[in-house]
């Protein structure tokens, strides 16, 4: 199976010169966990919402390290008076490894296991071509045996109404 048949083809993005706060409501329209940062039709990185996170709360990785408690928290040392003009490209993960659309899906499954299980873009011919995330991953193994070879088509095919008919070899 290649990385092509289980990529997003229309990922969420946001272009590098967004601030986070674009960025972030861009997430909740998109209800995405991850945006592709692009700058142009390139592919430049990516931007979650643990990223948006650290932004907001400088202790964030010493809190997830030590298991602590959200009382923990220290309002007082946030500069967010800066926030919305923080840049998307000043926070971002850059895109140092991407996914190419014909290579397998278990060459990219260790790509994104070295990434931190993260999503990674695919790129073809130096433009964006989607993403692909753990999620498509196991998506696709899932469905891969389910699919009839002939017809390319799910085995069991769901109508109006929500009546589901087994197809007819």
């Amino acid at each position: 199976m290649l990385v092509k048949e289980a990529m997003n083809r229309n990922p969420p993005r946001i272009h590098d010169t967004a601030t986070i706060k674009e960025a972030a409501e861009r997430m909740a329209l998109t209800q995405a966990i991850e945006l592709v940062v692009t700058a142009g039709q390139s592919a430049v990185g990516m931007v979650g919402a643990e990223d948006l996170l650290r932004c907001l709360i400088p202790e964030y990785d010493e809190l997830l390290r030590e298991g602590g408690a959200p009382s923990r928290l220290h309002p007082h040392r946030r500069s967010t008076d800066l926030l919305p003009h923080l840049k998307v490209r000043e926070v971002m993960r850059k895109a140092h490894a991407v996914l190419d659309p014909e290579q397998t899906l278990e060459s990219a499954f260790g790509q994104l296991l070295q990434a931190g299980g993260k999503a990674l873009p695919v790129v073809s011919e130096g433009r964006l071509a989607g993403n692909l995330s753990m999620m498509d991953v196991a998506r696709a193994l899932m469905w891969r045996d389910r699919v009839a070879p002939a017809q390319g088509q799910p085995a069991v095919e769901r109508r109006k109404g929500g009546r589901r008919r087994e197809e007819q070899p």
